[in-house]
């Protein structure tokens, strides 16, 4: 019959308090909108929701669930598909958000690519 030691006790309490602090990190959101706010949006752990002003009916909410996430160094990123059109967004650091760093960038069927700057703020 095997033993468990104090050691090994302290080190599983402080593998599941680093997964819960690390969970509780990645759960917030990240409300995001290029320069001139011609794209608004809300980042998620599984998913993008757009949102965007229409004049007759106020604001409209386009949800993405079908999201791929990138993970980097710090950051990552979230490749999606909206219109007939590939958006691939960059957040390099989510604990330090700037507009240097952050960004959009929308590919056409073409090959063709904008690439915006992000304001973004954690909710």
């Amino acid at each position: 019959m095997k033993t468990i030691n104090l050691t090994h006790i302290f080190g599983i309490m402080g593998l599941l308090l680093a997964l819960n602090i690390f969970g509780k990190a990645h759960a917030s959101t990240i409300q995001c909108e290029t320069a001139f706010g011609e794209k608004t949006f809300i980042i998620e752990a599984d998913r993008v929701v757009f949102s965007k002003d229409m004049p007759e009916q106020g604001r409209s909410i386009s949800s993405i669930d079908h999201v791929r996430t990138e993970r980097r160094h710090k950051g990552f990123d979230k490749v999606l598909f909206k219109d007939g059109l590939k958006h691939r967004i960059h957040i390099e650091n989510p604990t330090a958000l700037n507009e240097v760093d952050d960004y959009m960038v929308i590919t056409s069927p073409k090959g063709h690519e904008m690439t915006y700057p992000l304001s973004c703020r954690k909710s």
